[in-house]
């Protein structure tokens, strides 16, 4: 899998953890300022976790099953009837197609995020403004909501000078006070690189949402009558949101509010939030640990295919059925993230030349009419060489053996190293036989 896939598989793991964890434990809580720093926190953890390297994490038995998607993918290499090639510009591939969404998204993103700014700018310098010590008071119109950005409360003029309305506006100063804007911007920003990510949208909510949560319960400290704070809440909440990286008054949070504030205060300790917490913490950290399983203890026998040698059907049946085919045994741990990666002599392109000249396409699979992509698993151990040749995906008729052969047969690399030491390292590589 393409590294930076494999990333943002391990950071949507981690966030669905823990999103989970808050749903299932703390979500119905009335602690809000732990919620938002378990929210926050964990959702940072969730995008930074797969960048670490933790090999000694886990005793060497367990067996990631996310590590198995982790071996980096070459680029296609094509053989045909005349020769090979590598499949650069022979059509658009998966990867391609996804990197472009990808791009395209952070594109729309980007510029839905930097409107809004605009947007809030725009109103700022068009109003009226009052300053206060730590605040500053934006006057709008009537049609807009009364919502909160950073030091800025956006409010009518009437509505301010309304004494009824001088709760409305302490409960915007409970946002400008915990910095929530923050927050915000934080998710805002991280949906713009993981726009993707359903669970991203769904923790900004739940984040946004606690944010109202906490003002509420400062006001319902303060003012003698509860009641009265809730009827203003219906009273003079908007029915739309103008920003998405605003806190606005609004109707959407009021039945949820509502109950928060009438609700006990949360049964659950500290010490147990904390242990719940570590449990999803050590769970996240399993589920995105960058160690790969350990070679098996016991590799079948090894098919050695020569260039003057036929591929017997007896042989092809015994490489489809066992699908390990190599040369040597090692017990060192498999690597398929490092800083320093191994490398082909002369490089990627070199590497891909080699295979594109070296692979010839089977005369058996040629009378067959046989075509297909056969994908490859390899092992670049400590000292260079190449073992553990595997056959993840094959088509069989002598095209999984003769890919094979070129793959056992090709020069040693410069390994791959971790903490200054030769490690071994897992690659996929998937050689396409057309007829076209």
């Amino acid at each position: 899998m393409n590294p930076y896939m494999l990333y943002f598989v391990k950071s949507f793991l981690g966030m669905g953890i823990f999103y989970i964890t808050w749903l299932l434990f703390f979500r119905k809580q009335t602690d809000f300022r732990f919620n938002r720093y378990y929210l926050v926190f964990t959702t940072l953890l969730s995008v930074t976790i797969p960048l670490i390297h933790l090999p000694e994490l886990f005793p060497a038995g367990f067996q990631n099953p996310i590590a198995q998607l982790s071996a980096i993918q070459m680029s296609e290499v094509l053989i045909g009837n005349t020769g090979g090639r590598v499949a650069n510009g022979a059509g658009l591939s998966l990867e391609t197609v996804l990197t472009d969404i990808y791009l395209l998204g952070i594109l729309i993103m980007t510029i839905r995020f930097v409107w809004s700014l605009l947007q809030l700018n725009r109103l700022v310098r068009q109003s009226e403004t009052l300053v206060q010590p730590g605040i500053k008071f934006v006057f709008t119109t009537e049609k807009l909501p009364v919502f909160s950005f950073f030091r800025y409360v956006f409010i009518s003029r009437t509505l301010f000078e309304n004494p009824r309305a001088a709760v409305i506006v302490q409960h915007e100063k409970v946002h400008v006070k915990e910095k929530h804007s923050l927050d915000l911007i934080l998710f805002e920003i991280l949906s713009v690189f993981q726009w993707f990510n359903p669970v991203v949208y769904l923790i900004k909510k739940a984040v946004k949402e606690n944010h109202e949560f906490i003002a509420d319960s400062n006001m319902s400290v303060s003012e003698s009558s509860g009641n009265s704070y809730l009827n203003l809440l219906f009273s003079e909440a908007g029915g739309f949101e103008f920003s998405p990286i605003t806190h606005n008054f609004s109707y959407s949070l009021l039945k949820k509010r509502m109950i928060m504030m009438k609700n006990q205060k949360s049964p659950k300790s500290m010490p147990v939030k904390l242990l719940l917490s570590v449990l999803a913490l050590t769970l996240t950290l399993f589920a995105c640990n960058n160690q790969t399983q350990p070679a098996p203890k016991k590799l079948p026998k090894v098919i050695n295919v020569t260039k003057n040698e036929e591929v017997s059907p007896q042989a092809e049946q015994n490489l489809s059925q066992k699908k390990v085919i190599s040369s040597r045994i090692d017990t060192g741990k498999v690597f398929v993230v490092l800083k320093k990666m191994p490398e082909y002599p002369g490089g990627t392109k070199a590497l891909l030349h080699y295979l594109a000249t070296n692979i010839k396409y089977p005369a058996e699979a040629k009378k067959a009419k046989i075509q297909g992509r056969v994908f490859l698993n390899f092992i670049v151990e400590k000292d260079g060489s190449i073992s553990h040749v595997k056959v993840l995906r094959g088509i069989g008729h002598g095209c999984d053996a003769e890919a094979v052969k070129v793959i056992e047969n090709m020069p040693r690399w410069i390994p791959g190293h971790h903490g200054g030491k030769p490690v071994r390292f897992s690659y996929n590589i998937p050689i396409k036989f057309s007829l076209n």
